[in-house]
């Protein structure tokens, strides 16, 4: 990667807003000459601010009821029930019958209520809202701490793809942008994959977010489309809170060409499904400091989840969740889990959607949703020692919700254009936007999540190339979506760098693109070789049964009553039906007769050794159903049943 200019400055971010390029941000870009000057503030106070932000925005929509009828309702009856709430129907989220209710403002839990005590009703539920969550890491560096250094390629930065211990950005406790070193092979051995598979622009990741910037250099022709559903919050699909750009940064930005940082999903393309709108709050009303955070609205997930199971996208990326807060801002109540979002979930899994979201910045085991629902893969985040993030919430043994990890602190990725223009014109500062990136660090599972996505498309390419998510099955009869989850989950580093257990943290560990991509599992069942080498039971194997051209799925490929191992082994074609063995025919020539007896007998007291496929031929007891079950040994038992055959008291096919 060529080193460009950074001059965007994340002084702006809050653990859960996004404040804009406004007067509130305490430094207006990285100072050229005097870095250290940057600083993002007291923390304490910045904890205040964070926790004042989260407390002021609402819970769910003010007007807004989400509500599915049991099977079978008329639509009369439907209307009676939307007229007696005093509702008007919006919409219907395709694919799970779920209608959008607009109510009285102020009444929505008074209508939720009436619309439950409905005997037609199925549920009803308001329409969450949820607040974007990405810890703050102080300003972005200068010269001095790495915003541009010479000799140095912004690809080094990205510590998370490739670890060799070298120095990369990160901030103290004020915010300072200071060099660190991080721990070796601490990462997701991208290169190491990217050698394997740099995927394909056919597969295509659903960005679930505040917007993405595709109008930038980096994210121009990446974006297949740009849908707004949250177009009642917001005029505009742009990414004003700048996360979603960050998130797709991560996925899938263009990668290997001269400009900025590489994306996990390299080739790969990404939809901007702008789901989280622009959230105004003022933090201190009498001075007029407003900050602008991203709120997600569960009717808006939903939407946008169904959307993307109907228009093709085999990966959906959301770096959001639940979060329910006391008076205080802080993390309290039970997690919700919204039935309308699950549903839509469900959905998208059962179209063969991969789905990944954040698992939260809470530092605890509490479950977030969507993260939590079964069908998503669940994404915690760690740090560049391989330890998990300060920040990050996680899974235990006895309730393993977080399926894997993945980097997730100072994470470099891209950021809307418009805010590094803002500043160029602001400080003088050089900026081509034709040529140069836009960027900054952030940290967060938001970041995390996207590393997974990425990594998913790649897998997808790899394994199932050309084929669309829809009804997609690989070989072995297994759905694509769960044979591509089961790669990303087996290929995992159950250790860390620093051995540590990863799956002390989650279900599976540390994500491993090289380990998703390189699992050897030959009949792709999603379950690789080494943990289950012979699915059929036959005697072979699943690689040797590849080789052999036989179906490691089925022990009898040729359908002639011989197992393929035991044709195999008794040196015939378990692919050709009219070529196998006789039962009790020790010496191979095509019958049963004294000779077979007299080597049998002669083999079982010990006075001659079989040969490997004479054995094959002859190891027939015990029966069970009148079917011979070899037991791999040579014992009376099979002298027993060949004397029955010659005697014509038994007949084997």
């Amino acid at each position: 990667m060529a080193k460009i200019l950074i001059v965007t400055s994340k002084i702006c971010l809050l653990t859960v807003t996004l404040l804009t390029a406004a007067p509130v941000c305490q430094s207006a870009g990285p100072p050229v000459n005097n870095p250290a000057a940057a600083s993002s503030g007291n923390p304490a106070q910045q904890l205040t601010r964070q926790q004042a932000a989260r407390a002021q925005v609402s819970r769910f929509a003010p007007d807004r009821v989400l509500v599915r009828f049991k099977p079978g309702i008329a639509a009369s009856v439907q209307g009676q029930a939307h007229r007696a709430a005093n509702g008007r129907k919006l919409s219907e989220i395709p694919g799970i019958g779920v209608h959008i209710i607009e109510v009285p403002a102020g009444s929505v839990s008074q209508q939720v209520a009436r619309y439950r005590a409905n005997p037609n009703v199925e549920f009803a539920e308001p329409d969450y809202y949820r607040v974007l969550v990405i810890p703050d890491e102080g300003n972005d560096p200068g010269i001095d701490a790495g915003g541009v250094i010479t000799g140095r390629e912004y690809f080094e930065e990205q510590w998370g793809l490739n670890n060799t211990g070298q120095d990369h950005t990160s901030f103290d406790l004020l915010g300072n942008p200071i060099q660190v070193s991080g721990v070796n092979d601490a990462d997701i051995d991208a290169p190491e994959g990217w050698d394997i598979s740099t995927g394909d622009p056919a597969v295509r990741i659903a960005i679930l977010d505040t917007g993405v910037d595709c109008n930038s250099i980096e994210h121009a022709g990446k974006c297949v489309e740009q849908v707004n559903f949250v177009a009642a919050y917001s005029s505009t699909v742009q990414d004003v809170v700048q996360h979603g750009t960050h998130v797709a940064g991560i996925a899938a930005v263009h990668t290997n060409n001269g400009i900025g940082v590489a994306g996990v999903g390299w080739n790969s393309s990404l939809g901007n499904l702008k789901t989280c709108f622009e959230y105004d709050i003022d933090l201190l009303p009498p001075l007029g400091i407003y900050v602008t955070t991203g709120v997600c609205p569960v009717s808006a997930s939903a939407a946008a989840i169904t959307y993307a199971a109907d228009h093709g996208y085999h990966v959906i990326n959301m770096s959001y969740g639940s979060d329910e807060v006391d008076a205080n801002g802080d993390p309290a109540g039970i997690p919700l889990q919204p039935n309308t979002e699950t549903a839509a979930i469900s959905y998208a899994w059962s179209r063969g959607v991969v789905l990944v979201a954040a698992a939260g910045n809470d530092s605890n085991t509490t479950r977030v949703y969507p993260a939590a629902n079964a069908e998503v893969i669940a994404v915690g985040a760690t740090n560049h020692a391989d330890n998990l993030a300060s920040f990050s919430s996680y899974s235990v043994p006895s309730d393993y919700w977080v399926s894997l990890l993945a980097p997730g602190e100072d994470i470099l990725s891209t950021v809307p254009v418009e805010l590094c223009i803002f500043y160029a014109e602001l400080l003088y500062y050089p900026f081509d936007p034709a040529t140069e990136g836009c960027m900054t660090w952030n940290s967060g599972t938001s970041m995390a999540s996207p590393h997974v996505a990425g990594a998913a498309a790649l897998v997808w390419a790899h394994l199932f190339p050309g084929q669309s998510p829809q009804g997609c099955v690989s070989p072995s009869g297994v759905p694509c979506n769960a044979v591509v989850r089961s790669h990303l989950e087996y290929g995992a580093d159950a250790a860390g760098a620093a051995t540590q257990n990863m799956l002390a943290w989650s279900e599976h560990g540390r994500l491993n693109l090289y380990g998703a991509l390189s699992l050897v599992d030959t009949d792709v069942d999603g379950i690789p070789d080494s943990v289950d080498s012979d699915d059929d039971n036959d005697g072979l194997t699943d690689s040797a049964e590849s080789a052999l051209g036989t179906d490691p799925l089925d022990s009898d490929t040729d359908h002639d009553g011989f197992p393929d191992g035991i044709e195999s082994t008794a040196g015939h074609d378990p692919l050709d039906a009219q070529d196998a063995p006789v039962w009790g025919d020790t010496d191979g020539n095509g019958e049963v007769n004294a000779g077979d007896l007299v080597k049998l007998t002669r083999a079982v007291v010990g006075l001659y050794s079989l040969s490997t496929p004479e054995q094959a031929r002859v190891d027939i007891a015990p029966v069970i159903a009148g079917i011979p079950v070899p037991d791999g040994q040579i014992t009376a038992g099979d002298l027993q049943v060949v004397t029955q055959i010659l005697q014509g008291l038994a007949m084997f096919p």
